[in-house]
């Protein structure tokens, strides 16, 4: 009969290994790519903000000194608000993904117009173009006004974006997320649910001898924390750098950072289940034969 129950214990207790290694995964993209508030401290640490505008300044031909200077000191003056309109269109993008709200992401633009005119006009009349050089002051202001009229026509009041701008090839594949993000929270609950029940089964199984109980669980309990523990530990410390990316050199040379703060949620994961079943197996070898 004890053999039986350890066969029956030994099969619930690996089915647990697997569901405590499933729920260590699903709780770090819980808590990493489905978290919003992760994103944004990973943009912040990345300086996401400085690598966009880079981006932007290298896009701007140099050959016109006057346009760069102009480029250059607005993107420098407009960083903390891309910073802010980033965290709005990150948590209404993740609000809508969840389901929790429509898609309704609405940019104002004004204050891009603002520092652009302000710094065009600044630029031009601190060092005019060639062809401005020698006209009387005037007609530089005719010139500036007419620039800045232009910008005026040429960017709108606000960006907004909602399923009917998108078109229906991208919003399917956005309700295709939302519904993976849903498989996601089911399963975060379904797991916990199983590897309780699990445990549960394990027990009358062996008749509520603390025990067995202490050893079949904190065995599959360490044995679920090892591998995730080592995934982790490699995946925060691996050189990922040494793998040609075809990203921007100023992401790929940050990515080892963001690849680190993912793995950590699943590093203290680990290392949490790894302790709770070495200190139940430790348990269950104190205990006395009597109480099995």
């Amino acid at each position: 009969m004890n053999v039986v129950r350890g066969i029956f214990s030994g099969i619930f207790g690996f089915i647990l290994v697997i569901a405590l290694v499933a729920l260590g995964i699903v709780i770090t993209i819980n808590h990493t790519i489905l978290n919003p508030n992760f994103v944004i401290s990973e943009l912040d640490k990345l300086d996401a903000y400085s690598i966009i505008a880079d981006e932007v300044k290298n896009q701007v031909p140099r050959e016109e000194p006057y346009i760069a200077e102009i480029v250059d000191e607005t993107l420098a003056e407009l960083e903390p608000w891309l910073r802010e309109q980033t965290i709005t269109a990150v948590n209404s993008g993740y609000a809508y993904l969840k389901g929790e709200e429509e898609l309704n992401i609405v940019i104002p633009l004004e204050q891009v117009k603002t520092s652009l005119k302000g710094n065009l006009a600044q630029t031009i009349r601190e060092s005019p173009p060639p062809e401005l050089e020698g006209l009387p002051p005037a007609q530089i202001e005719i010139f500036i006004s007419q620039a800045c009229a232009e910008i005026d026509r040429q960017i709108p009041q606000q960006i907004e974006v909602n399923e009917a701008l998108l078109g229906p090839e991208i919003v399917t594949q956005f309700h295709k997320a939302k519904e993976i993000i849903g498989y996601i929270e089911i399963g975060y609950k379904a797991l916990i649910g199983l590897a309780a029940l699990l445990i549960l089964i394990i027990a009358l199984i062996q008749w509520w001898r603390v025990k067995a109980i202490a050893r079949y669980v904190g065995t599959s309990f360490a044995t679920a924390g090892v591998p995730s523990l080592v995934a982790a530990i490699v995946a925060r410390h691996f050189n990922f750098q040494a793998i040609p990316f075809d990203i921007p050199p100023g992401i790929a040379a940050k990515l080892p950072q963001l690849i680190s703060d993912c793995a950590y949620p699943l590093q203290i994961y680990s290392a949490g289940i790894l302790i709770i079943g070495i200190g139940l197996i430790v348990l269950s070898v104190k205990l006395k034969a009597s109480g099995a």
